[in-house]
């Protein structure tokens, strides 16, 4: 069975930290995110699913490919196998819109914000750390 989801790697430009949420059902640190609901977009399910794990609203950053009425190219698309089917995740870059506002739900144990060096003492996902790094490298300070 495929799952359909999609996740925003949210990352607070001037700290250079990225907000991760401590996952009940997989105790380890992830990006927020979810499955995508029947007539939702991508981009929608990445906003809903990271206001309703974190209680922050968020901005899709990124190119719209190839016209700007078009959708915001992801960032990337992983497969991520699990007991119960591959789950398909739509991955963005993601900006807070007002980063103080954070909130814990049902979901998760936690949510906190990290460098990249402090990704090396939780248990992450190696595939976190590595997007971090690129998403640090090719991040315009400028948005």
């Amino acid at each position: 069975m495929k799952h359909y989801c999609a996740s925003a790697f949210v990352v607070d430009i001037e700290s250079k930290k990225l907000l991760l949420v401590h996952h009940k059902d997989l105790n380890k640190w992830v990006q927020p995110g979810g499955h995508i609901e029947e007539n939702e977009t991508p981009e929608e399910a990445a906003i809903r699913e990271t206001f309703e794990e974190t209680g922050l609203d968020i901005e899709l950053i990124g190119p719209h490919f190839p016209r700007k009425e078009d959708f915001i190219r992801p960032l990337g698309i992983q497969k991520n196998v699990r007991e119960n089917g591959d789950h398909i995740d739509i991955t963005y870059i993601a900006v807070p819109k007002d980063k103080d506002k954070i909130r814990v739900n049902d979901e998760i144990y936690d949510i906190k914000w990290f460098t990249i060096e402090e990704l090396d003492s939780i248990d992450v996902f190696d595939d976190i750390k590595i997007t971090f790094r690129y998403i640090l490298e090719h991040l315009k300070t400028d948005n």
